[in-house]
Parts: C-alpha cells; structure tokens; sequence
C-alpha cells in the first residue's frame, strides 16, 4: 500500500533538486545572453532567490523524510537538515529583498565583474 505521507515528503525534496537544477539551466542561458561571467551571475539576486528557494525546499523534504521514515534518521541529522532549511528561508528574503529594493539583475557585492 502506498503511503501518500512518504510520496507527498519525498517530491519536497526531488522538487528541490529539480529547482536547482532548473535555475543552473536558465543561468546558464541567461549569462550567455547578457554576456556575464559565471561570477556575476551567481552574485545577482536573479539566480540566488530561486536556488535558495529551491534549496530550502530539499532541506526541508529530508528534514521531513528523517522524521518519518521507516528507520528514523537520528535527531541531529534531522536538527541538521532544519538548520539549513531556516538558513536557506533566511538567505531567500535577503535576496528577494535586495532584488526588489535594487534589482534582479544588480550584483549583491561591491566589486566589479568582468564580462567574460
């Protein structure tokens, strides 16, 4: 019998990896559009709020997945994965922030990037 509860918490984390897979993708095309180097293309909000999104969206599938698994995952790995997923959701607003005040395509950091 198929428990929707392990299949609703294991597409969290498979929906994240593909989120991240999907914005290393369109970077790749985006940068090759504007001309950026790989450097100012990770330094731009543009790319950082989605895979943070996405990345939290893994953290917290596994998080998820250590708690009710058949075999629990023990509690600091699942402490771990919940640390990570409050930091991802706190680095997500930072740069959803700092693209709306600047941006999304302004680089968060004061130096220059070549166009390379």
């Amino acid at each position: 019998m198929i428990a929707w509860q392990t299949v609703f918490i294991d597409a969290l984390w498979v929906l994240g990896l593909a989120g991240a897979l999907a914005t290393l993708s369109y970077i790749s095309w985006y940068r090759s559009v504007v001309h950026w180097s790989w450097g100012r293309a990770f330094s731009a909000p543009r790319a950082l709020t989605p895979l943070t999104v996405s990345m939290e969206l893994f953290s917290i599938g596994m998080a998820m997945n250590g708690l009710v698994a058949y075999r629990p995952a023990p509690w600091w790995e699942t402490a771990a994965w919940s640390i990570l997923a409050i930091l991802f959701a706190v680095q997500t607003v930072v740069y959803g922030m700092a693209g709306m005040r600047y941006g999304w395509d302004t680089p968060l950091e004061g130096r220059k990037h070549e166009r390379t």
